[in-house]
């Protein structure tokens, strides 16, 4: 007999806010979080995407991480722990601090699973420049990295700050979780596949309890990383940076710096013992490859179909989180499965994309896109979508709604052709 998976927990940090509540109300009056790009971005590149929305302030993570290791962590590993953290409180562990690390009161042997985009490149950037220049003995022309007597400074713990699994591996660490640990990568759809994966264990009898989710810092102070977005043509161009998903006026994504989200998935009798809150159950998870392209998706969008079919089942689905990044081919595929998979409008579950808030956070981006599917289904509330001029025939949401929602889903596709999917049910 398969077991079934509820989410228990919800820890986020996001632009929007930190902690669940302070997340979702904000996504809810759908808070603006847009900022121009700062100055020094463009000292040696003119953007043509204007805006962006900065990674989130660390202040949780500086009080609450024991000092010993503040000079190993960069903001990657701060975020996925402070979310962590979040999310064993929110699902009612106590949680005592000791001076190592903390412990975690009835936490039974669990594991961890994070999904990662890209390793902390401000540090990488930094080094690299510390070598190089020291190596040539040239003065560096430093574009506002922090400088040591002229020189960028070279991190002696640049190995462990580049570890993709470093996230998961201080969450293990500081938390004493001591089953299998891991990381996965599938670029935008990194959150979901971690999801995923942890659903499959608890549900196939591997292990109760799994600390699961995505984590994403592009932060660095050149802006060299959302440089790399903007050649590729991906950003929006729009002028007040919103990227309007499925709007006739969208021309790109609109680039986030981070965030990051871990919820607490546990075996659906282990949460009841424990009298655990119960947001949602995880009822189904897929994924596959379109083995097409690096960077874009396929056109006919039949694996991302199949994905949607599988999940849908014979079920009504009340909400879908799209994966909504408002580029010019992705939403126009994504409409057409839509309307190929549910029919027109009216037959369509009701239809937002978070992205078109908070920006696209890579690997970060479907774990949160699945706890505000988790969150809409507790609490009966599903957030609008900032557009004008949408596409036709599409169910969106035009405002914020109070609405039952008993099935949603949460889809992502990623760079490379990384497709997944949740289902997620109303708990009853």
């Amino acid at each position: 007999m398969q077991r079934r998976v509820v989410i228990t927990g919800i820890g986020i940090v996001s632009s929007l806010g930190e902690g669940r509540a302070e997340f979702f109300q904000n996504l809810l009056r759908q808070r603006d979080c847009i900022r121009k790009i700062p100055e020094a971005f463009e000292r040696s590149y003119r953007f043509k995407s204007r805006f962006y929305v900065p990674f989130p302030p660390l202040d949780r993570a500086e009080k609450e991480i024991p000092t010993r290791y503040h000079g190993f962590l960069q903001g990657v590993q701060k975020i996925g722990i402070v979310s962590a953290k979040l999310a064993l409180e929110d699902a009612g562990y106590s949680i005592i601090r000791e001076a190592r690390a903390f412990r975690i009161e009835e936490l039974p042997p669990c594991s961890v699973c994070i999904g990662v985009g890209f390793i902390g490149v401000e540090e990488v950037f930094r080094t690299y420049a510390a070598h190089t220049c020291t190596a040539t003995g040239q003065q560096p022309q430093c574009n506002g990295l922090p400088q040591c007597n002229g020189l960028p400074q070279c991190n002696r713990l640049i190995i462990p700050t580049m570890m993709p699994n470093s996230v998961s591996a201080w969450i293990s660490i500081l938390f004493q979780v001591k089953g299998d640990c891991f990381t996965l990568n599938a670029s935008c759809a990194s959150g979901t596949y971690a999801i995923g994966e942890a659903y499959r264990r608890i549900k196939d009898g591997y292990v109760s309890v799994v600390l699961a989710g995505g984590v994403e810092c592009l932060r660095e102070e050149s802006g060299c990383a959302m440089r790399g977005f903007d050649v590729l043509g991906a950003l929006t161009k729009s002028e007040d940076g919103n990227p309007m998903p499925f709007s006739n006026r969208r021309s790109g994504f609109l680039f986030a710096e981070g965030g990051g989200c871990v919820m607490i998935l546990e075996e659906l009798e282990h949460a009841r013992r424990r009298s655990a809150p119960i947001y949602a159950e995880i009822a189904d998870y897929r994924s596959d490859s379109d083995a097409h392209s690096i960077l874009q998706m396929e056109k006919s969008g039949v694996q991302i179909k199949r994905i949607l079919e599988e999940l849908k089942g014979t079920r009504k689905i009340d909400y879908l989180n799209s994966h909504g990044t408002g580029t010019i081919l992705n939403d126009a595929v994504e409409a057409r499965v839509i309307r190929e998979v549910f029919g027109g409008s009216r037959n369509q579950p009701l239809i937002n994309s978070t992205k078109g808030i908070i920006g696209h956070t890579i690997g970060a981006s479907g774990a949160i896109e699945a706890a505000v599917v988790a969150m809409s289904i507790r609490e009966s509330k599903v957030h609008g979508n900032a557009i004008t001029d949408p596409l036709d025939d599409l169910n969106l949401a035009t405002r914020t709604m109070d609405t039952p929602v008993r099935y949603g889903i949460s889809t992502s596709y990623g760079f490379g052709g990384h497709n997944a999917g949740l289902l997620f049910k109303r708990y009853e």
